[in-house]
């Protein structure tokens, strides 16, 4: 129904952004990969929707990129998925991460996401390995899939930041250092933080 909400930031959360569209709020639910990627409050901001409709609650989903939205789409299509689990894997994983762990049979990874457990993860794997590969995921989505982001995300861990956390920090320095390029380089800009 509606593609995108397009407004002045008024308000944001790592789960939820207020917009202001002509003098209307707009209360938006977001991952915490569209969060990180949010302008500063003020600003204007256009967010990519899914209205999510039942018998008793509407809910709007915003999504920083179009890619973002449709994985969500994606994995709310699967039996026992829901909005809230399909936001949780965007707030635990990078969109790219999503898509190489469902395209190579990978569950286990899966069992990370909050509400996921071995038959879910499963589930997601065989009904959507084969639509998963089909996605086009923005640049910025695709430089999770570097050796270097890998490299750097596996140290950070080391050093006892959380994968959600090192995620979070790691996309926000590719955001400010686009042409940060090693895992060193990465690993330095993150705990200059």
């Amino acid at each position: 129904m509606f593609e995108y909400v397009s407004g002045e930031l008024k308000s944001k959360k790592p789960t939820q952004a207020v917009l202001d569209v002509q003098g209307l709020g707009y209360s938006v639910l977001i991952p915490t990969s569209s969060f990180d990627r949010l302008p500063r409050i003020g600003e204007r901001v256009r967010l990519f929707t899914y209205l999510h409709v039942r018998e008793d609650l509407q809910q709007l989903y915003g999504f920083v990129t179009t890619g973002e939205r449709a994985l969500f789409e994606l994995m709310i299509g699967v039996s026992g998925i829901g909005p809230r689990i399909a936001l949780a894997a965007l707030s635990t994983m990078s969109p790219r991460q999503l898509q190489q762990y469902i395209a190579g049979d990978d569950p286990i990874m899966l069992q990370r996401i909050s509400g996921v457990g071995r038959k879910t993860a499963e589930r997601m794997v065989v009904e959507l390995r084969d639509r998963v590969n089909t996605l086009a995921l923005e640049a910025e989505e695709l430089s999770s899939s570097t050796s270097a982001h890998a490299d750097a995300l596996a140290a950070l861990e080391t050093l006892g930041y959380s994968r959600a956390k090192a995620e979070q920090l790691l996309r926000r320095v590719v955001r400010q250092h686009p042409k940060a390029a090693s895992a060193d380089e990465l690993i330095r800009l993150v705990l200059s933080l």
